[in-house]
C-alpha cells in the first residue's frame, strides 16, 4: 500500500518496521561521539559546528539537522540573528519509540513542527536530506465535540505521515498518524494509558473504543484477545488513520479481510450520527464508525467495556448515565 499522504513508499507494514526497532536511530561503529549541547544557548555559542554526517552509514546527528534548519530560518528572516537551537521547533522522528540516546537520522526520518515559518522556508528545509515534512501549527489538532470547531495544522511541504511503536504486555503495534491532523502522543516506556488497559479483562470481550483517535486503545484491546472491537471518533482524519492502522497491523492482529463500507465526505470532518466507515475480520471482528459517541449505542448494542480517552476540553459527564456498557472506563 502506498502512503495515503504522499503516494510514495513511506507506509510500511507494522511487522516490517517493528523488526527494525531499535536499530533505526543507532550509531554505527564509525559515527563520531556526540557532544553535550545546550539547546537554550545562542547559536553562536552552540558548539556543534564540527558535527557531520557519518561517511560510513550517512546518518546525521539530530542536532546537526536542527542546526541546518535553524540556518535556513535565520537566512529567511524568520528568526533573530543569534537564536537558540530550540527555537527551530519540535522534531518528530518518523518512527517514534522510547529512545535512551540522541537519534542518528537517515533520509526522510524527521518531520518538523513549528509555528513561525512560511512555504518558501519550508521548501528549503525539505532540501535537508533527513527532513521528510514541515508542519506549521499551534494548539492540538482534532475536535472536542459536535459543536466545537475542529483544528488541523498546515502541512507546508513534504509528507506528514509518521508512526509510534505501542508497547504492551500483549505485544507491539505500530500506530500511524497524519501528524498535521491528529494529535501527537509521544511513545514512552511507561505509557499510563496502555498500563491502564493492561489491568482490564479484555480477552474474549466486546470492547468499544468510543474516542479512538488513530485506533491505539482499540487495536491494543484486539491484541489482548478481545473478540469484537468497535472504534469510533467524531474527527474524520482520526477515523481514516484508524482504517490505515488496521491495514498496517494486519499481520500483527491476524486480520484476514478489511473492507470500506462507505467513504466519508471530506467536507464533513466533524461527525454527528455515526456512519459505518469500514470493517475487518479475522481473529477479532472490527467495525469503524465516524460520529458522535453519544449516538453510537443504537448502532453497536451493549458492550462489555467502553473506553473513553477524552480529547482536551471534551465533556463526558453524561456518559455514566447510559446503559450501553457493563463498564465504562475513562482513560
Amino acid at each position: 500500500m502506498d502512503c495515503p499522504r504522499c503516494g510514495k513508499s513511506c507506509f510500511k507494514p507494522a511487522s516490517e518496521v517493528l523488526d527494525q526497532v531499535p536499530g533505526i536511530y543507532m550509531a554505527c561503529p564509525h559515527c563520531a561521539p556526540l557532544p553535550a549541547v545546550d539547546h537554550t544557548a545562542p547559536r553562536s555559542r552552540c558548539k556543534i559546528h564540527h558535527l557531520s554526517r557519518c561517511e560510513a552509514c550517512n546518518k546525521a546527528p539530530l542536532d546537526l539537522v536542527m542546526m541546518e534548519a535553524l540556518e535556513v530560518l535565520v537566512d529567511e528572516g524568520l528568526r533573530d540573528r543569534d537564536p537558540p537551537l530550540r527555537s527551530v521547533g519540535t522534531p518528530l522522528v518518523t518512527v517514534g519509540y522510547p529512545l535512551p540516546f540522541a537519534p542518528r537520522l537517515g533520509k526522510d526520518s524527521l518531520i518538523l513542527l513549528t509555528d513561525r515559518i512560511d512555504s518558501r522556508a519550508a521548501a528549503r528545509l525539505l532540501r535537508i536530506p533527513e527532513i521528510k515534512g514541515v508542519i506549521r501549527g499551534t494548539g492540538v489538532p482534532g475536535v472536542a465535540g459536535p459543536n466545537a470547531k475542529g483544528l488541523s495544522w498546515e502541512l507546508l511541504a513534504g509528507c506528514d505521515l509518521r508512526s509510534d511503536v505501542i508497547q504492551s504486555i500483549f505485544g507491539e503495534l505500530l500506530i500511524y498518524r497524519s501528524q498535521s491532523q491528529v494529535h501527537i502522543e509521544f511513545s514512552r516506556k511507561d505509557a499510563p494509558k496502555i498500563r491502564r488497559l493492561e489491568g482490564l479483562p479484555l480477552s474474549g470481550r466486546f470492547v468499544v473504543d468510543a474516542t479512538c483517535g488513530p485506533g491505539t486503545l482499540g487495536l491494543t484491546a484486539a491484541l489482548a484477545g478481545s473478540k469484537r472491537v468497535v472504534l469510533n471518533d467524531i474527527w474524520l482524519p482520526a477515523v481514516e488513520n484508524t482504517m490505515m492502522n488496521l491495514e498496517a497491523n494486519r499481520d500483527v492482529l491476524g486480520i484476514d479481510c478489511i473492507e470500506w463500507a462507505e467513504r466519508p465526505n471530506r467536507d464533513a470532518l466533524v461527525g454527528d450520527e455515526p456512519l459505518l466507515v469500514g470493517s475487518a475480520s479475522g481473529s477479532c471482528d472490527f467495525q469503524v464508525y465516524h460520529g458522535d459517541l453519544y449516538h453510537l449505542f443504537p448502532h453497536t448494542g451493549s458492550a462489555d467495556i467502553v473506553l473513553v480517552d477524552p480529547f482536551p476540553g471534551m465533556s463526558f459527564s453524561d456518559l455514566q448515565k447510559g446503559a450501553w456498557a457493563k463498564k465504562i472506563v475513562i482513560i
